[in-house]
């Protein structure tokens, strides 16, 4: 992430709303009406693709049962996400059915003011520190991780859902508030979850052929 969504170097406090800075200078040119939301993505830039990316990621980092289907939901999504994340585009690319919704003034205000509560009570664990591990190129690489992490929510594999998004929120979190340290920790996490994962892959892999070879050896009987 660019120097320009750092730390202004007054205080922590100023730093853990920058981007929702942002929004309430949107709202400050925005009295009534409504915005869409290619208009907020386009203001937000890069911090709108790793926020898009927080969000989408913390269902299904969530550990409770969930239906068929729910994590390949928000997994495919996360994938088209995170690949624009190692591409480097300069704001989120939302299909145009997306970019052409709208929200209601009044809405996104109440919006920005429950973020900026729960971002107060982050900004307790995270700060701006390590800044080499929230460069631009190393952003590449944790785009790259993260979009592997996104391909395995996707997949409906057992145990592999949960870990790996926990792992792509934490990225996310540690590269809107330049905290390196946070993002070491979340690729940490993803690593681990996609070990997890490929466990599991071959474990089920090697089940189905001994199942399949004990079908193949029963059936063979009553030949």
């Amino acid at each position: 992430m660019s120097n320009k969504v750092a730390n202004t170097g007054k205080n922590n406090d100023e730093y853990q709303v920058h981007f929702l800075v942002v929004l309430r200078n949107m709202l400050s040119k925005h009295k009534n009406g409504s915005i869409s939301f290619g208009e907020i993505m386009n203001a937000l830039k890069e911090e709108g693709l790793i926020f898009l990316i927080a969000i989408v990621a913390l269902p299904t980092a969530i550990p409770v049962p969930t239906p068929p289907g729910f994590t390949t939901l928000f997994g495919i999504p996360l994938c088209v996400l995170t690949a624009q994340m190692v591409y480097k585009l300069g704001a989120p690319w939302l299909p145009n059915w997306l970019a052409r919704r709208t929200i209601k003034i009044e809405t996104l205000r109440m919006l920005i003011d429950k973020a900026e509560t729960v971002f107060a009570m982050l900004s307790r664990f995270l700060k701006p520190r390590y800044s080499k591990f929230t460069t631009v190129n190393f952003e590449r690489i944790v785009g790259v991780l993260a979009f592997l992490c996104s391909v395995s929510i996707a997949l409906p594999i057992l145990f592999g859902n949960a870990i790996p998004s926990a792992g792509i929120l934490i990225m996310a979190l540690g590269l809107l508030y330049q905290d390196g340290f946070m993002v070491l920790i979340g690729m940490a996490v993803s690593i681990l979850g996609l070990v997890v994962a490929g466990v599991v892959v071959v474990f089920m892999s090697f089940l189905g052929i001994e199942v399949f070879n004990k079908l193949l050896h029963s059936g063979s009987k009553f030949l």
